[in-house]
């Protein structure tokens, strides 16, 4: 049992110690000041350990003759040092310059006793080397310095008569002075060397200091890009992982219905439901496939803004009109759509990209819509002032967890506190959404709470356009039937299935079709059959492209219109057709309306 409190006593003695008297705070990589304040705090302990002694024996030995001056003098000397050395809270360089203080004093006093002190001399040559390696080299040659005038001036007040002090020489002057000038020259003998060696050590010191501070921002440069290139694998499994699963969604309707049309105990009625279904899923993949595009196109700086005049009501009620029919498809029957529009003229026209503007609205609102299972869904603008218009889609949905408003712009960002419901989505339309609105010269952000809803707020540029002077509005019809009996269509396609697709297309409009399987094929079928009426080319084919082939047929003759037909979705390829003398453009999947329509305009259906 005693060993064991003893154990326990030392134990308790040593952790006081390290924890009140340890060596530095500092780490060892800090160079210098590290190794300065080692070299501090082990002096330091000594200092107490044997001042402590010396002050007992000294304090004792002058109160009992009598010399309480000594006395006090001795007693603020230790007391003094006890505290710079415990205090840690002061800063190293005060804690060194009053040590060297105490001992430069302690010499002093030890000469002015006895001019020829070993003791002073010792404390004196303490302080010369305490400074050099505690302070550096400047202190260190201050240091001699000032010993160098302290003696001077000790000289002077011990073997000069008219000074009267109760201290008095015990040695002739010619030895002071010699004594002094040795003990001057071996100062410099010893600190020089020293001085070097210190430099020497600083000088690797700080060399050893910059290598640690270049290693540690390598090795955090390497941490940093580890996590990023972790996240980034961690992203790209999650992206991989979600597209599978939002393109085999729509994918297993249209092949599920595909199937199931040519099942005979399918009626006429199921029959067109799941051919709508089939046209409804094929939208949403054609959507996911752009918005990877889109994405894409980021990411290379490709993705441009084209203003154009935008009919702004027009493209509102485009979407109001597309949601609200999806409303009613699902069922959602708890669920209101309100279209607000700030601005009373319906004609009104402004400058912006009208397709971008729909892209973000779709985006917005169909979030809205996905994320609110009752209540509503309203969206609109306002017109702020005369430079920008402030739209807004405000739901009563989920909301967001709070302090995510800003983490949900980024890439593959979701966040669902519901774990009874899934919801469904890639996590990239509103990364794209707030890249468009920058892009076309505003800026987005969002206001939630959670189970109360969210709003989204984005600005654009108001640029409005006044109306053409003696315009009219376009109310025809749209022609439906069409009749190009006696027409000549020359099909440039090298996919046998989307051939097939533009003649069922041209069936019922009685024109006659001339199919040419690439690039060549049709400049040579063009030269040699007259009477062509106008020309479907595709771009990438083999032998060669669309864009060759344009400009040889354009070359025969200019008066017969090409239209190009491309799976190519970056913005340049229109471009690139009007280049090479394509007098219009449509992007596949192509659309049976879209077709006809594109059509009439350069060749008029008889009878219209």
């Amino acid at each position: 049992m005693g060993k064991v409190t003893k154990a326990r006593l030392y134990r308790k003695i040593d952790i006081f110690i390290r924890r009140k008297l340890g060596p530095t705070s500092l780490r060892s990589g800090d160079g210098l000041h590290y190794w300065r304040e080692r070299i501090f705090h082990f002096f330091s302990i000594g200092v107490l350990f044997i001042g402590l002694i010396v002050y007992l024996y000294l304090g004792l030995s002058f109160i009992k003759s009598g010399e309480f001056t000594y006395a006090i003098f001795a007693s603020f000397i230790f007391f003094s040092a006890v505290f710079v050395t415990t205090v840690r809270s002061l800063p190293l360089k005060f804690r060194v310059s009053w040590l060297l203080f105490l001992i430069y004093l302690i010499g002093l006093y030890s000469l002015l006793e006895t001019n020829n002190s070993s003791l002073g001399y010792a404390f004196f040559i303490s302080y010369a080397l305490l400074s050099g390696i505690l302070v550096g080299q400047k202190r260190a040659w201050m240091s001699i310095a000032t010993i160098s005038t302290t003696l001077v001036v000790i000289g002077l007040i011990l073997y000069n008569p008219v000074i009267s002090l109760p201290f008095k020489a015990s040695i002739p002057i010619n030895e002071y002075i010699q004594s002094s000038i040795v003990f001057l020259v071996i100062t410099l003998v010893t600190l020089f060397p020293l001085v070097s060696l210190i430099n020497g050590l600083i000088f690797n010191l700080e060399k050893e200091t910059r290598f640690r501070r270049l290693l540690r921002r390598e090795h955090e440069d390497l941490a940093l890009a580890k996590r990023k290139a972790e996240e980034s694998d961690h992203l790209k499994t999650a992206f991989l992982s979600n597209m599978s699963h939002e393109i085999r969604t729509p994918m297993n309707a249209i092949l599920g219905f595909s199937n199931l049309l040519s099942h005979p105990d399918i009626s006429l009625v199921e029959k067109e439901e799941f051919i709508n279904l089939i046209r409804i899923n094929g939208k949403n993949l054609l959507t996911l496939v752009e918005d990877i595009i889109d994405i894409s196109k980021i990411d290379s700086g490709q993705l441009q803004i084209k203003n154009a005049p935008c009919k702004l009501h027009e493209v509102m009620t485009q979407v109001y009109s597309s949601f609200q029919d999806d409303i009613k498809r699902r069922g959602l029957f708890n669920l209101k759509l309100y279209l607000k529009e700030g601005v009373s003229d319906e004609n009104i026209r402004i400058l912006t990209d009208e397709h971008r503007l729909q892209q973000i609205l779709i985006n917005l609102v169909g979030n809205a819509v996905k994320f609110t299972e009752r209540g509503f869904v309203e969206f609109g603008y306002t017109q702020e002032d005369d430079q920008f218009l402030r739209f807004y889609v405000k739901d009563t949905g989920i909301g967001l967890p709070k302090g995510k408003e800003s983490e949900i712009f980024e890439r593959f960002s979701k966040f669902n506190s519901d774990k009874e419901r899934l919801y469904g989505g890639t996590g990239i339309g509103l990364s794209i959404a707030k890249h468009l609105v920058t892009l076309m010269g505003g800026e987005i952000w969002v206001e939630s709470e959670p189970l109360v809803g969210t709003t989204f707020y984005f600005t654009l540029p108001y640029h409005r356009l006044a109306a053409p002077v003696g315009a009219i509005e376009d109310k025809r019809e749209q022609v439906r039937e069409f009749n190009w009996e006696g027409k000549t269509f020359l099909v440039a396609e090298d996919e046998e299935d989307n051939f097939r697709y533009i003649e069922v297309a041209l069936a019922l409009s009685n024109a006659s079709l001339i199919w040419a399987r690439d690039g060549q094929e049709a400049v040579d079928v063009f030269k040699r059959v007259g009477g062509i009426d106008l020309v479907l080319m595709d771009i990438k084919m083999p032998l060669m492209d669309g864009y060759t082939a344009t400009r040889e047929i354009k070359n025969l003759s200019n008066k017969v219109p090409v239209i190009a037909q491309t799976a190519y979705a970056m913005s340049e390829e229109k471009e690139k057709s009007r280049e090479a003398g394509c007098d219009d453009y449509i992007a596949k999947p192509i659309g049976y309306d879209d077709l006809l329509s594109t059509i009439n305009r350069f060749v008029p259906s008889n009878g219209h």
